[in-house]
C-alpha cells in the first residue's frame, strides 16, 4: 500500500426502521483494497481450497449495517497494514465484519485521528471454523456452510472504539503475522454518524429464571460525543411480557454497555418483532429513542433429551460467569503417598506413574515401600483425622472465592461418597467409614449457603477390571509393575459394561445425592454422558437452580464452558471459560517433595487471576491438603492474602466484565463496571511510580482515578499528549500486591 491513500467515499445505507434512521449509517469503500475471494466458484478463503459456497445475508443475524460484494472478483481484504481512509467530521462508533482463517487470531487495529492521535483496539478472533463460534459473547457471529462437507465457517460482527469528540482521518489494519497463516479477512466496514444511543445486538440466551421468564442480553452503545446516565432498555410486544427492564447507569461516548432484560413469552410462537426503547438522560435532559428488533423466544425451557445436540444448547449461568473465582480441592488417597518429582509431574498420578518404568515413581516406590506393597494398601495408612469441614470452608469463604470443586472420586477409581454400584468407595473401604462427600456439602448448604458447590468426577478409571478406552489407552485389570501379577482392585463388584453399569449410575448418586451446582468433569473418553446431562438440566430446571458442567465429560461440544489447565492463555477463549492450576508448580494433589517457597507467591496467583477476569474467564485454584486433611500454612496464608486483597478491589472483579476495548496493554489489565459508571486497571508493573495508559479509556476534565487499594486515596493523573496516553503519578510504597485504579467520570462519584 502506498503512503498516500485516495480519499475513500462514503455511501449512505439503508435503514430497516425510523429508529435507525436518526442514526446514519455509511458503508466504507473498502472494496478498492480487496485481494481475496471467499464467496462461490472459484473462491479460495483459506488459501487451502476452502470457501463459503452460497451467498449469505448478514442482515438475518446483524443489527449492524453491511454491505458485502459477494459477486465480485475479490470480496475481502487480507489485512496487512492498510489504511482505510474515514472521510467524516465526526463519527460515533465503527464496526467491521471479519473472519480469520488459521485462528485464532489476536492483534490491534486503530483508528488514527487528523490531530495526529489514535486510539487502538484489541481484537480476538476464533478460527471461521470453530464449534463454539454460537456460543460467544464478545462479537455477534453469524455461520453458513463451507465448501467442506459438515462444516461450518463464521462471519463476526466487531465493534472499533472511535472517539465521537474528535475527527477521524483513517482505520489502520494490522500487518500480516509474519511466519504464521493466521490471516483476519475484511469483508464490510460501516460508520455510524454522532447521535444518540442505539442497540448493537440482542441476543436470546438459553437461561431461564423460571419455568418462564428467559433472559435477553442487549448491547447498546452511545454514538454521541458526551455521557448518558440512568439508561434504562424496555421492550413492547402485545404478547411479551417484560418482567425486567434493563438497567444501565451511564454509558461513556463511543463505549459499549450490555444489559440483561427479563421476558416472557405469552404465545408458543418463536419469532417475533417487538420494538425496543431506549430511555436515559443526557445533559441533564431526557430522551427515548426506539428500534423493531427481531426475535427467537421459546415459551418455555422445554426438556433436554439425551442427545448430544439437545444438551449443546445447555449454557453457563449467569451467577457462574459473575463468581470469577473458585478453589479446587483435590484430596483423596493419592494423598497418603503424595510424592512426585517438584514441578515436573502431578502427585496425583502416583499410580499411574509408578506403574512405568521409566517414571521417577517407580523407583521411588521401590525404594520406599518394596515392590509387594500394592497402591491399594494405601488405604490402611489414610487417618484423616484432621479432616474438618468448617474449617475447609471458612478458609475458602475468607479467601473471596465464591464457589468451590471438590473431587468426589480420581483416577485411581476410590469414590469418598456412599454409592449403591461400587464398594470401592471411603464409606467401604476406611474405618470407620467416611462419607466425606456428604460431610463436606452439608455443612456447606447450612453454614455457607453463599458458596456454589462443585463435586469434581473422573470419567475414566486407570485400572478398573473393565476399563478398556483405546483412544486414553488406559485398560484394566492392575498390576504389580514390579512383577507383572495382577492385584486385586479393591471394592470392585462384576459388571460387564464400565460407562453405563458404573459411570453414569455414579454420577447420577452424585447429581440426585447431593444437588452440585457444578458438575466438573475430567479426561473424557468413553462415556454416555447425555443420559445425566440431560437428567441433571432438568431436574436443576424443575427446582429453579442454574447448574453446570464443563468439557471434560466426554463429548466437549456438548458442555457450558472451556477448562484450560496450568497453562498461559494468549488468545482470548471463544466462550465462556476456566483457568485451573495449583498452587503447587505443577501439581494439584499435595506433594511432600515441594517446599514451602516453591509455591507460587500470592502476586503471581492474584496475577493469574486478574489475567483470567480481563479476559472474561474464571480462575479455579487449587489447594491439595495432606492425607490427615490438614490444609498447610503456605497454602491458608496465601488464600488469607488473596482474600484481603479481594475485600480492597472487590468491585473490580466480582461486579466486572471484559473491558470491550482492551484486556491488557503489556503490563496493564482491565475490566469494566457491569453498570458503566468505572474501568478498572491493574498494574502488573514492579510499582512503578508512574504508569502509562494508551489504551482507551474514559477520562475528561474532572474525572476521579482512585486508587481501590487503599479507600480515600486519588490519584495524580494527567493526558500526556506526546506519549499519547494518561499518566499516573502516584506512591507505591504502600501497596504490597497489584496495585488496581478505578477511573470515574465526574458526575457519577
Amino acid at each position: 500500500i502506498n503512503a498516500l491513500q485516495p480519499v475513500v467515499t462514503a455511501t449512505p445505507l439503508p435503514s430497516s426502521d425510523e429508529a435507525v434512521k436518526q442514526l446514519l449509517s455509511y458503508e466504507v469503500n473498502i472494496a478498492e483494497y480487496f485481494d481475496n475471494k471467499a464467496f462461490g466458484d472459484n473462491a479460495n478463503f483459506d488459501d487451502g481450497g476452502a470457501f463459503f459456497p452460497g451467498a449469505i445475508d448478514t442482515k438475518a443475524r446483524f443489527l449492524i449495517n453491511y454491505n458485502t460484494r459477494q459477486t465480485q472478483n475479490y470480496d475481502n481484504i487480507k489485512a496487512d497494514g492498510q489504511k482505510i481512509s474515514l472521510n467524516f467530521t465526526e463519527l460515533g462508533a465503527l464496526y467491521m465484519l471479519v473472519s480469520a482463517s488459521h485462528g485464532p487470531y489476536t492483534d490491534e487495529v486503530s483508528v488514527v485521528y487528523k490531530d495526529g492521535t489514535k486510539t487502538t483496539t484489541a481484537l480476538s478472533l476464533p478460527d471461521w471454523q470453530d464449534i463454539f463460534v454460537n456460543q460467544m459473547d464478545r462479537y455477534q457471529a453469524i455461520q453458513f456452510p463451507t465448501s467442506i462437507d459438515g462444516q461450518q465457517g463464521a462471519l463476526f460482527s466487531v465493534p472499533v472504539f472511535i472517539d465521537p469528540t474528535k475527527v477521524p482521518d483513517h482505520l489502520l489494519l494490522p500487518t500480516a503475522h509474519a511466519g504464521s497463516y493466521e490471516t483476519m479477512h475484511v469483508f464490510s466496514v460501516t460508520a455510524y454518524q454522532t447521535s444518540t444511543t442505539m442497540i448493537t445486538s440482542v441476543q436470546t440466551t438459553n437461561e431461564w429464571v423460571s419455568q418462564t421468564d428467559q433472559i435477553l442480553l442487549v448491547k447498546i452503545q452511545n454514538t454521541s460525543p458526551i455521557w448518558i446516565k440512568d439508561v434504562k432498555i424496555q421492550l413492547d410486544h402485545p404478547h411479551v411480557k417484560t418482567i425486567k427492564n434493563g438497567l444501565i447507569e451511564a454509558v461513556a461516548p463511543g463505549h459499549i454497555q450490555t444489559a440483561q432484560i427479563i421476558v416472557q413469552n405469552m404465545e408458543q410462537k418463536n419469532d417475533v418483532n417487538v420494538t425496543m426503547t431506549i430511555i436515559h438522560v443526557e445533559n441533564g435532559v431526557p430522551m427515548t429513542n426506539n428500534r423493531i428488533v427481531p426475535l427467537i423466544l421459546d415459551a418455555s425451557p422445554g426438556q433436554y433429551q439425551a442427545a448430544t445436540t439437545s444438551v449443546q444448547k445447555h449454557r453457563p449461568p449467569t451467577w457462574l460467569k459473575q463468581s470469577k473465582f473458585g478453589i479446587f480441592i483435590h484430596w483423596g488417597l493419592f494423598s497418603v503417598p503424595s510424592w512426585a518429582p517438584v514441578g515436573k509431574a502431578y502427585a496425583e498420578w502416583y499410580w499411574w506413574r509408578m506403574n512405568h518404568k521409566d517414571d521417577a515413581a517407580f523407583d521411588y516406590h521401590h525404594q520406599t515401600y518394596g515392590e509387594k506393597f500394592e497402591y491399594d494398601e494405601f488405604l490402611k495408612e489414610w487417618k484423616p483425622t484432621l479432616f474438618d469441614p468448617h474449617a475447609w470452608l471458612d478458609l475458602i469463604d475468607k479467601s473471596g472465592a465464591k464457589y468451590y470443586v471438590f473431587t468426589t472420586k480420581h483416577h485411581d477409581g476410590i469414590a469418598l461418597f456412599d454409592s449403591n454400584i461400587t464398594e470401592r468407595t471411603s464409606t467401604h473401604l476406611l474405618n470407620p467409614p467416611r462419607n466425606f462427600v456428604q460431610e463436606l456439602l452439608s455443612v456447606s448448604e447450612t453454614a455457607y449457603p453463599h458458596l456454589k458447590r462443585g463435586l469434581y468426577f473422573s470419567l475414566p478409571e486407570w485400572y478398573h477390571p473393565k476399563y478398556n478406552d483405546e483412544s486414553l489407552g488406559w485398560k484394566g485389570p492392575p498390576k504389580n509393575p514390579y512383577t507383572d501379577e495382577v492385584v486385586s482392585y479393591t471394592g470392585s463388584r462384576l459388571i460387564e459394561d464400565f460407562v453405563n453399569e458404573l459411570q453414569v449410575p455414579q454420577l447420577q448418586e452424585l447429581a440426585n445425592n447431593y444437588n452440585p451446582d457444578i458438575l466438573w468433569c475430567d479426561i473424557g473418553g468413553i462415556n454416555n454422558s447425555t443420559v445425566w446431562q440431560s437428567d441433571y438440566f432438568n431436574n436443576a430446571l424443575k427446582d429453579g437452580r442454574q447448574v453446570s458442567v464443563n468439557d471434560r465429560c466426554g463429548d466437549g461440544s456438548a458442555s457450558d464452558f472451556t477448562t484450560i489447565e496450568y497453562k498461559a492463555v494468549t488468545d482470548t477463549p471463544t466462550r465462556f471459560w476456566e483457568a485451573t492450576r495449583g498452587m503447587d508448580p505443577f501439581s494439584f494433589g499435595y506433594n511432600r517433595e515441594t517446599k514451602p517457597e516453591d509455591y507460587a507467591s500470592t502476586l503471581d496467583l492474584i496475577k493469574d487471576l486478574v489475567d483470567a477476569v480481563s479476559k472474561g474467564g474464571n480462575y479455579l485454584l487449587n489447594i491439595g491438603p495432606e492425607a490427615s486433611g490438614y490444609i498447610p500454612e503456605s497454602m491458608s496464608q496465601r488464600l488469607l492474602e488473596i482474600g484481603q486483597w479481594l475485600n480492597l478491589v472487590n468491585a473490580s472483579i466480582f461486579d466486572s466484565a471484559p473491558y470491550w476495548i482492551a484486556s491488557s496493554q503489556d503490563n496493564l489489565r482491565f475490566t469494566a463496571n457491569l453498570n458503566g459508571k468505572s474501568i478498572y486497571v491493574f498494574s502488573f508493573m514492579a510499582f512503578d511510580n508512574d504508569i502509562l495508559i494508551k489504551t482507551p479509556v474514559p477520562v475528561q476534565e474532572g474525572s476521579v482515578i482512585s486508587l481501590m487499594n487503599e479507600p480515600g486515596v486519588k490519584i495524580n493523573w494527567n493526558y500526556d499528549s506526546e506519549q499519547g496516553g494518561v499518566l499516573l503519578k502516584w506512591d507505591s510504597m504502600n501497596v504490597s500486591l497489584i496495585p488496581v485504579f478505578e477511573i470515574t467520570t465526574p458526575s457519577l462519584v
